[in-house]
């Protein structure tokens, strides 16, 4: 890349926030720590910071299955675990496409779906946990109400609805009497499976980063300021920090925050989530383009595109001469140098934006300072399963956090929102 090309690439970084002068860690962390600040004091913050009122750790019944149902944005899904030595058997699998994001529906056809999958497990279940990726504000009886869904779903009638309770008036309908009932939010049933399956860490966290972006630690219910009267007892938090809205954008955010479902919201989520990297990298591209950083051939194309997706830039990022359509797009030398650069910069910002959410919490609960005792960090979600994404989460881990000496180990375990989703409704029994 000749110099010229190098700082006109380097001008359109910098604009659209993927320099490091723009991703400055502390300041980010500082900001979230804020937002976090606020929430648990009952001020306006775009980072929810809940409570679920679990616990998290209690006697693991080996033997005694449970029903899992886990529902996200895209499906249904609905298992039986059973835990024996240490080990957590997931059975009985079945799934099936969610409500509300092909066509509009209500919450009680959400948990219709569950209840449909789930019935058959019922003869053999001895509680059933339902596991779901959305904010929830939790009551203190252990029921919730879901407080939003993402952008990618239209649900209705789900506001102050507590869900277990709605649950069980379908199984009512039903004429079934289901088992013991745990609703558990995705950030604690990660958690939770890591303590499970992987005993004996000193402080456990947790990241899920796919279509959504939250984080999860346990702490003492007392940090609950705006609820007088919390139970003190350690409790499972998720922190929704998809929402944040303090974030550093860039000229392409912009337009894609414009373009998007609710403008002006989810800010972070739209700027790493594994639905958007794809558009934010198209989009980078065509203001490349715009500042005569690409062939006429190379412009031409990528202008014609009107979606990509992730794993589209993942497979041209894995052969960039053969990679499907985007290799096509970038034969030329200089086209396909500036693309793989840009590419890199995509995912090394959502990078370095996850780890400086990570810090953030565990700087709040002081976790993973002794590097005699690191935190295990209990990951989640398909941001883990796209190689050059995790390469760039992994690399900022051990540069960024470990400048800033924090100390933690990362843990991925298969079925992990079923089995800590089945870990929490034992706890509770």
């Amino acid at each position: 890349m000749n110099e010229l090309t190098q700082q006109r690439l380097d001008a359109l970084l910098q604009a659209n926030s993927m320099t490091p002068d723009r991703l400055d860690q502390t300041t980010l962390s500082q900001m979230f720590l804020a937002q976090m600040r606020v929430a648990l004091y009952g001020g306006v913050s775009s980072i929810p910071v809940l409570p679920t009122f679990l616990k998290p750790f209690g006697t693991l019944h080996e033997g005694t299955p449970v029903a899992v149902a886990e529902i996200d944005d895209r499906e249904v899904r609905v298992s039986l675990v059973t835990f024996s030595g240490g080990r957590a058997e997931v059975t009985d699998a079945d799934r099936f496409p969610v409500p509300g994001r092909e066509y509009p529906a209500p919450l009680a056809d959400l948990l219709f779906a569950v209840a449909e999958l789930a019935q058959p497990l019922l003869d053999r279940a001895k509680a059933l946990a339902l596991c779901l990726p959305f904010p929830i504000d939790y009551d203190w009886q252990g029921d919730g109400a879901i407080r939003s869904f993402p952008g990618t779903m239209t649900v209705s009638d789900f506001a102050q609805t507590p869900v277990l309770a709605a649950l069980a008036e379908e199984w009512k309908n039903r004429n079934v009497t289901p088992p013991p009932m745990t609703l558990v939010s995705l950030p604690a049933a990660v958690q939770l499976a890591a303590g499970a399956l992987h005993p004996g860490q000193k402080r456990y966290a947790s990241l899920t980063w796919g279509s959504v972006f939250d984080l999860g630690f346990t702490a003492p219910g007392s940090i609950v300021v705006r609820q007088a009267g919390t139970p003190p007892a350690l409790t499972p938090f998720a922190c929704g920090f998809g929402h944040a809205q303090c974030v550093p954008f860039g000229l392409v955010d912009l337009i894609q925050d414009r373009d998007s479902y609710a403008p002006g919201q989810d800010l972070l989520l739209k700027m790493l989530s594994t639905e958007h990297l794809g558009d934010v990298y198209r989009l980078t591209m065509i203001k490349a383009s715009e500042r005569k950083l690409l062939t006429f051939g190379g412009s031409r194309d990528i202008l014609s595109m009107r979606r990509l997706d992730l794993a589209t830039m993942t497979e041209f990022l894995a052969d960039p001469q053969n990679g499907g359509t985007l290799a096509h797009y970038f034969r030329e030398g200089e086209d396909r140098t500036v693309a793989l650069a840009v590419a890199d910069a995509v995912l090394d910002r959502a990078a370095r934006l996850a780890c400086a959410a990570l810090a953030t919490v565990l700087q709040f609960i002081g976790a993973g300072q002794d590097p005699e005792a690191p935190v295990c960090v209990a990951l989640h979600g398909e941001a883990f399963s796209c190689p050059p994404l995790m390469q760039a989460f992994q690399t900022r881990v051990q540069t960024e956090l470990a400048q800033r000496s924090l100390h933690l180990t990362l843990w991925q375990g298969e079925n992990a929102p079923a089995v800590g989703a089945a870990a929490a409704a034992l706890y509770a029994l």
